[in-house]
């Protein structure tokens, strides 16, 4: 895969069921030594902590859905703009997400997510009905 091919890719594996379907789709373009940085959760480093990340944020948001606004590529560095969308308390909750991947050797080598989670948080608190499971999720 070449860093020009990764945003298509990004969108196809978003576009999956998740996470078996995702993670399948993923998998052969991460490279075994891959580091991964998103807000709320620990740095996974590997491909074992970067599934169970996903697992894991999946569990929490089981309807995730993104949808690709935008993005550049420059030398072997890809930024892909999104908005992400998952279910709060019954109701629809969005927010804009901006990924940086660094993409040698046909392998995704880094990734680090950029967005502001303080949206989504105070959308929780305000429903209620989402509670429940936001108290459940165990992140770290």
């Amino acid at each position: 895969m070449t860093p020009g091919e990764l945003p298509a890719v990004f969108a196809a594996g978003w576009a999956l069921p998740k996470p078996d379907a995702f993670l399948d789709h993923f998998r052969p373009v991460i490279a075994p030594d891959a580091t991964f940085v998103q807000p709320m959760f620990p740095d996974a480093r590997g491909i074992a902590a970067i599934e169970d990340m996903f697992r894991k944020l999946f569990a929490l948001f089981p309807d995730a859905s993104l949808t690709v606004v935008g993005g550049a590529v420059q030398g072997d560095t890809v930024y892909i703009e999104s908005t992400c969308t998952v279910t709060l308390g019954r109701k629809p909750a969005r927010f804009d997400v901006c990924d940086r991947f660094t993409v040698a050797d046909g392998a995704i080598r880094t990734r680090r997510s950029f967005s502001d989670p303080l949206p989504l948080l105070l959308t929780g608190l305000r429903r209620p009905s989402a509670w429940p499971r936001l108290i459940r999720s165990r992140i770290s």
